[in-house]
């Protein structure tokens, strides 16, 4: 689940995270910029989303969204416009628009035994899908229908939005009308949005998390920038560092004439650039084989800090009993953490990564069984070889970093969960040894990663290990 910019808005901590916002702000300041960039978190991240505008005609909204293909917003996107052809504005348009939620949601016929009982609806639903929804904007619906109704409506769609685990944005133009003020009561945290012309003419716009119900919190103004495409950039400056696309805080530093955060990004690109576009091993460095593991929906801002502190320190107890890590000595294999999984180079023996992944795999089938979903625990892998080389970090500690781990990594990213992603070079070698190897690991096809590079890509998967579904990256042909 995505908000744009809220690592600047909550400096850092997305535990605080609401998940009903009233995003406020004057005509012109960049409103339906911002939702349109949250509806395209939630298409890349294959969500739910709902776009309900008065605003808006279908062709205009499409026009919005051009850089997501047709095929995805057909099945993935809902845009609903209260005013029908028939519109009547004593708030049956409005029930019409909340019933085609509904249905788009596949909760319609719920709602219908649940009236025909005579019982009103409280338990959460189970959806499959993350949902995205997003109301732009609420004084125009007041202009155009009585506020009671409006009020009415709101209701009725914050409580469906909380009982699904949805996350929502209703809009407001300000200064806001005094009887206006009542329908801002539903919201659980408040985005203000805001813009200036200098005397040269030029626009600055500035957003922050100005109330939470989460946390108490002293919210702070964070820039942000519109492009001519609509894209949305965050922070003081906007150059990104060439080496980890993170945005750049303060003054770049410039390498043939790619924009960077420090010195050691420069060291760091200088090594790994002789690599790109195809990746080959090169003399005087250590060829290491790969297994690159994170925890799927760890960031869910549902989940709090103490679960997934839990969850970390459970799965790198179940590494530690897998056999091929047990056995592998310390002097054979290096270990990186990344947060919410880690990297694992194993030095010498390449059926290592693909062992333990299958071993592991069995742990976490067997521990799930015994959970509640809040405490299961899902995992997606990535598998490479390659080189890599010592770089020094920030503290001038030694550490690895090189193609073969950004391989793992990126063929991970790929995947979903409970896949297992196999780079290549790591399939090729595997295949040939074994039975269960070319029995199991299949091709899925290319990909076309950074820097224009092409990678061909492979999963494996058995009854015991693995997920036989092709990625949704694959299936939405990207």
């Amino acid at each position: 689940m995505r908000i744009p910019g809220i690592s600047e808005l909550t400096e850092g901590d997305e535990s605080l995270l609401p998940t009903l916002f009233l995003l406020e702000g004057p005509l012109g300041a960049g409103k339906r910029e911002y939702c349109t960039q949250f509806i395209e978190f939630g298409l890349s991240d294959n969500a739910l989303c709902i776009f309900i505008s008065a605003r808006l005609t279908e062709n205009q909204l499409k026009e919005l969204f051009y850089k997501i293909d047709g095929k995805v917003l057909e099945s993935q996107f809902k845009f609903i416009n209260p005013l029908l052809d028939n519109a009547d504005y004593d708030g049956t348009s409005l029930n019409v628009v909340y019933n085609e939620v509904l249905s788009f949601l596949n909760l319609d016929k719920k709602v219908k035994r649940a009236n025909s009982r005579k019982k009103m609806m409280t338990s959460p639903e189970n959806i499959e899908k993350q949902v995205y929804l997003v109301v732009d904007s609420v004084n125009q619906l007041c202009d155009i229908f009585d506020v009671d109704i409006v009020r009415k409506f709101l209701a009725r769609l914050t409580l469906l939005v909380k009982r699904i685990g949805a996350i929502a944005i209703f809009t407001i133009d300000t200064p806001v009308v005094e009887k206006y003020i009542p329908v801002t009561s539903f919201c659980e945290g408040k985005l203000e949005i805001r813009f200036e012309e200098s005397t040269s003419g030029n626009i600055s716009r500035k957003i922050r998390l100005l109330s939470s119900s989460h946390a108490v919190s002293s919210p702070k103004w964070t820039a942000f920038n519109i492009d001519d495409k609509g894209s949305l950039t965050f922070g003081d400056t906007f150059l990104t560092c060439a080496m980890d696309s993170k945005p750049i805080h303060g003054v770049p530093l410039y390498y043939l004439d790619s924009p960077f955060c420090s010195e050691e990004c420069i060291k760091t690109y200088k090594k790994i650039s002789p690599f790109f576009p195809t990746i080959t091993p090169k003399p005087g460095l250590l060829d290491y084989h790969f297994f690159f593991i994170d925890i799927v929906g760890l960031s869910d801002p549902h989940l709090v800090v103490k679960k997934q502190k839990e969850k970390i320190e459970r799965l790198n107890g179940f590494i530690k009993e897998c056999e091929a890590f047990r056995k592998t000595p310390d002097e054979s294999k290096i270990i990186l953490p990344s947060g919410d999984g880690m990297a694992i180079g194993f030095k010498e023996n390449p059926e290592l990564p693909y062992r333990l992944s299958t071993e592991l795999h069995k742990h976490l089938k067997k521990y799930n069984k015994r959970k509640a979903p809040d405490d299961m625990i899902y995992v997606r892998i990535g598998l490479s070889s390659g080189p890599v080389f010592t770089v020094s970090d920030i503290s001038d500690n030694p550490n690895v970093w090189g193609p073969g781990i950004i391989l793992a990594r990126r063929v991970m990213d790929l995947g979903d969960s409970w896949h297992i992603m196999l780079a290549e070079n790591l399939a090729n070698q595997l295949m040939p040894l074994t039975e269960e190897y070319r029995n199991n690991i299949k091709e899925i096809g290319e990909y076309q990663i950074k820097h224009g590079e092409k990678i061909k890509v492979f999963c494996t998967y058995s009854e015991d290990y693995g997920n036989p579904e092709i990625p949704e990256k694959f299936k939405n042909g990207k």
